[in-house]
Parts: structure tokens; C-alpha cells; sequence
């Protein structure tokens, strides 16, 4: 009988052993090169950096308290809040504060932001702030920056205002003007508000912007408003058709607009855009010349229109501050008036950065309105707003006589309703 060599079938089965983990392991290798890939999370990113007047938690982040580039002396302080997502491992961060003089007010040093071994958070925040009512930055009032580093390098900068805070004037009883025999008819409003559009990025500050000036012309005014959010062309034509044949001789009327804006050079023709507009077809546009022609076929005495986007492009006009006495409110009362107040020129404008999540323009505008206690024309409601806007915002508002629509010399008026109740 043959005698099986166990010593040479020991080595075959060990070069076996051997063959086998040599052909395992470039696979094992590759799948948990694989696994890690996978579990690996996305980048570290800053979503959004914002300036307010304080901070709230909010889970694991922080969110804006009065979202605002606007400060007075009397604010307590200015917030810069640093929101970022998907954090793995550890990011510097390092803030620092620039006067209007360009000289450094402040300097953080590098703030560490990290999680423990093998930890990721989706969603967090930092902030850092300066102090502003009592402070010696109360000394450096007009435009600041702000600027954030993520790791030794400049990620973003921000700028803001600090204006100091001005206490109104009071008029002197016995030079105050009686106008309360004065009819200054009745008072209706078309406010409009396109946040939401269908072809067109959506803005962030339009449907609040008209809501506020709806409520405050309601509420402070006595103004009939007629409301629409995220109006079509079809919307908006329809209710400037209705207004038309509705509106006599002792009507006031202000139509308000915060949307997208269009302004064709080639043409010289200016467009709102409704939430069905689409870029490249003007099928849908409302065009300047259509709203001229509309409002020149009223009989309203007063048409106001309010543009938060661009309306006029080039028409403008200096402001003469004129002393306001009787007869002056007297004889822009009867006489005809079709004016329009823009937040710009041919600029683009600001969709937010005011005060109560408001863009810049509206904000100003609301403002004004709330200090106005008796009869404010619409020339020195301009001269108010304009250079607030101009300080916080790369705009400049215009105002005008709106041409070819049978302007006669009048301003719209806007009278406080406590005012028309017999308390002057």
C-alpha cells in the first residue's frame, strides 16, 4: 500500500492558505476603502452670514433677531451671525470691525469651531458682536464694514450704518396750520406684491413690503385698499380697468409695487413683471406706457404710484422744499396730480436689508408715514426717504411727475386719519 506524504500535502495546503489571502485581500482593501467613501459627509460650507440687532437659538443654530444694515446710537448692538452647514472636524473663525475712517474698531481672535472624534453636525452657527449705545462707537457714525474669515482667509464682508438717533421737531402750536375745513376727498389704494414667480428667481421682501404698507394706509390713513399677492398681468390689468371706471373727481388714489422691474433701453419702455412673466417674451410684461395711458383716462383727482423696483428710469427732478402754508395745501388740493416716487433710477435695488424684514426703500417709506402726525405732500415725503435710502442702500429714490398722464400741478397729499377726525 502507498504511503501518502503528509509534509508535501502540508505545504500545498499552506501555498493554498496563502494564494486565498493574497486574493482577498485587494478586495477587502477596496470595500472598506468603498465604506469610507460613503460615510464620508459633504463639504463644510457657510450658508449665509447676516447682520442684525440680536440672535435667538433655534435647535443648533442661531437665527437673526431684526435683520437690518441700519443702526442709530440708540440700538445696543450690531450682530453678525455666521451660519454653516455640515461640520467634520475644525474651521477657524475671525471677525473684524472697520470704521467709516477705515481704521480697525475690532478684532476677534480665531475662534475654533469643531466637533468630537468621528462627529458631524448638519447645522450650526457662531456670531460675534460690538457694542453700540453708550460705547465710544457712537463716535464713528456713517458706513461700517464688517468682515468674516473662515480659516485665515477673507470669506465675507458686510456693510452697515450707524446714523445717530434724531428726536422729531415739534411744531409750535401757534405756528401750526389749520386745515381741517379742507376737503381732501377720498382716499383708495392698489398695493401689489410679487414674491413668488413662476419663470423668474423669487425676491424675499416683496409680499411682507406690500402687507406693511397695506396695513399702515388702512390703519393710520383710512386708505380703501384693495390687496394682491403674487398678482398675474391679468390680475393687475384687471384691477387698474376697475379702478379707472370707478374713480371721480374727488378720489385720491395711490397704487403700490414691489416685484421684479424691467427696464429696455433700446425702447425706452419700462415694464413691471407679474409672477407670470417670463424672461424673454413680453407677452405677459405691463408696461409703462400702458399704466401712463391708464391713469391719464381717470378722473381721480390724485394718482401716487409707489414703485419698490424700477418704473421711471429717467425721469427725475429736483426737490424744492417749499414753505407749506395754507394757501399752498389749498392749491395742490384741486389741482390735478400724477406723480410716481421709485425706490431707483436704472440700478438695480435692494430686496431687504430694512428694518422689520422690509427692503431698504419700503422701510424708510413706512417710517416716515408712522412720524407724520397731520398732512404730508408726496415732494416732501421724497426729500425724507431719499437720503436714509441712499445712506443704506447703492440706490437712489426718484421722483416725478409722471409724463404724458395729465399731470396739472398737483402732489398727493397724505392725511393722517386722527388728523381728518378733528385732532390736528
Amino acid at each position: 500500500m502507498k504511503k501518502t506524504n503528509f509534509k508535501n500535502f502540508g505545504v500545498f495546503t499552506n501555498n493554498l492558505k496563502t494564494l486565498f489571502i493574497l486574493l482577498i485581500i485587494p478586495f477587502f482593501v477596496f470595500a472598506c476603502s468603498s465604506y469610507k467613501e460613503i460615510k464620508k459627509p459633504p463639504q463644510f460650507k457657510i450658508v449665509k452670514t447676516t447682520l442684525a440687532k440680536g440672535i435667538r437659538d433655534k435647535g443648533t443654530e442661531a437665527v437673526p433677531i431684526n435683520p437690518t444694515i441700519s443702526y442709530t446710537t440708540q440700538d445696543d448692538q450690531v450682530v453678525s451671525l455666521v451660519n454653516y452647514e455640515n461640520l467634520w472636524g475644525k474651521h477657524r473663525l475671525r471677525w473684524e470691525w472697520i470704521t467709516p475712517d477705515g481704521d480697525l474698531y475690532s478684532k476677534t481672535k480665531n475662534y475654533s469651531i469643531k466637533t468630537s472624534k468621528n462627529k458631524y453636525v448638519k447645522k450650526g452657527s457662531s456670531s460675534h458682536k460690538i457694542s453700540i449705545k453708550g460705547t465710544i462707537a457712537e463716535k464713528y457714525l456713517g458706513k461700517w464694514e464688517m468682515k468674516v474669515y473662515l480659516d485665515n482667509e477673507l470669506y465675507d464682508s458686510k456693510y452697515f450704518t450707524l446714523n445717530k438717533k434724531l428726536k422729531r421737531k415739534e411744531i409750535p402750536k401757534e405756528t401750526s396750520i389749520d386745515l381741517s375745513d379742507l376737503g381732501f376727498g377720498n382716499y383708495h389704494a392698489l398695493v401689489i406684491g410679487n414674491n413668488d414667480y413662476e419663470y423668474l428667481n423669487g425676491l424675499n421682501s416683496a409680499r411682507n413690503d406690500a402687507e406693511g404698507v397695506a396695513r399702515l394706509l388702512q390703519d393710520d390713513y383710512g386708505f380703501n385698499v384693495n390687496v394682491l399677492i403674487n398678482a398675474t398681468r391679468r390680475d393687475i390689468l384687471t384691477s387698474l380697468a376697475n379702478l379707472r371706471a370707478s374713480m371721480g373727481n374727488q378720489d385720491n388714489l395711490l397704487i403700490y409695487y414691489a416685484g421684479h422691474g424691467w427696464l429696455d433701453d433700446e425702447a425706452d419702455e419700462g415694464y413691471w413683471l407679474p409672477v407670470d412673466a417670463e424672461p424673454d417674451n413680453k407677452i405677459n410684461w405691463v408696461s409703462n406706457s400702458h399704466i401712463t395711458s391708464t391713469l391719464k383716462a381717470m378722473h381721480a383727482k390724485h394718482v401716487l404710484i409707489v414703485a419698490d423696483s424700477c418704473y421711471s428710469g429717467k425721469l427725475t427732478r429736483g426737490v424744492r422744499v417749499r414753505i407749506k402754508t395754507r394757501d399752498y395745501f389749498l392749491k395742490i388740493a384741486k389741482k390735478r396730480a400724477r406723480s410716481v416716487l421709485t425706490s431707483g433710477g436704472l440700478e438695480p435695488v435692494a430686496d431687504s436689508g430694512g428694518e422689520g424684514g422690509h427692503s431698504v426703500f419700503t422701510s424708510a417709506f413706512l417710517d416716515t408715514l408712522k412720524e407724520n402726525d397731520g398732512v404730508l405732500d408726496a415732494t416732501e415725503l421724497f426729500s425724507k426717504i431719499r437720503r436714509p435710502v441712499q445712506l443704506q442702500a447703492d440706490q437712489i429714490p426718484e421722483y416725478s411727475d409722471i409724463r404724458k398722464a395729465g399731470h396739472a400741478g398737483g402732489d398727493f397729499l397724505f392725511v393722517r386719519k386722527a388728523f381728518t377726525q378733528g385732532s390736528p
